[in-house]
C-alpha cells in the first residue's frame, strides 16, 4: 500500500515539475520574443514565469526526496562500509531517520506560515490576481511530501535490514 502511494506521488510530482518547467520556459521564450523582436514588453509574463519556476523547483525538492536524491556525501559510507553491506544499510537508515526528523522539526514553523498564508493573502504587484502566498503553501506541501517519502525510505531500510538478518540466520542454520 505504502509503495503504491509512493509511486503515485512520485508520478504526480514528475508530471507537475515537467509541466511547470515547460510552462516557465515557454513564458520566458514569449517574453524574449515580445521584448527583443516585437519591441513590446508584457510586464506580467516575466513575473508569471518566475512564479511558475519557483513553484516548480520547490516541488522538485519533494521529487528528489522520493528518489533519495537529497544531497549527501557518499564517499564516507563507501569507504567505511566497503565490505559491510549491513553497516552501510544501517548508516543509510540512520541518515534517513535524521533527515525525516529534521523535516518534522521544521514542519511545525512552516505550518504556522502556511496557516498565515491562508488567512492573509498577498497579491503580486504586476499580476494582481496571483496570490504570492501560494509559494508558502507549496513549500508546506513539499515538506509534507518529503516527510512521506522519507518515511517510506525508512520503512524500506528497516525491511532490508530485517531481510539481511533473516538471510544470515538461514545461512547459519544450514551449516
Amino acid at each position: 500500500m505504502f509503495k503504491i502511494l509512493q509511486q503515485g506521488l512520485t508520478a504526480v510530482e514528475k508530471w507537475i515539475c515537467s509541466v511547470g518547467l515547460l510552462v516557465s520556459t515557454l513564458l520566458v521564450f514569449a517574453q524574449v520574443i515580445n521584448r527583443y523582436w516585437l519591441h513590446y514588453e508584457v510586464m506580467w509574463i516575466g513575473d508569471m514565469a518566475l512564479y511558475v519556476f519557483v513553484i516548480t523547483y520547490i516541488l522538485a525538492i519533494a521529487l528528489a526526496a522520493s528518489q533519495k536524491g537529497h544531497i549527501a556525501v557518499e564517499m564516507l559510507p563507501d569507504r567505511l562500509f566497503r565490505d559491510k553491506p549491513r553497516g552501510k544499510l544501517s548508516y543509510t537508515l540512520f541518515m534517513d531517520i535524521v533527515t525525516l526528523f529534521a523535516i518534522v522539526v521544521f514542519l511545525h514553523p512552516v505550518y504556522g506560515f502556511f496557516r498565515l498564508s491562508l488567512r492573509y493573502p498577498e497579491y503580486g504587484t504586476l499580476i494582481r490576481w496571483f496570490n504570492t502566498g501560494w509559494l508558502v503553501q507549496v513549500m508546506f506541501f513539499t515538506m509534507v511530501l518529503s516527510a512521506v517519502h522519507m518515511a517510506y525510505h525508512v520503512s524500506k531500510d528497516i525491511f532490508e535490514l530485517r531481510k539481511q538478518a533473516w538471510l544470515r540466520s538461514q545461512e547459519g542454520g544450514s551449516k
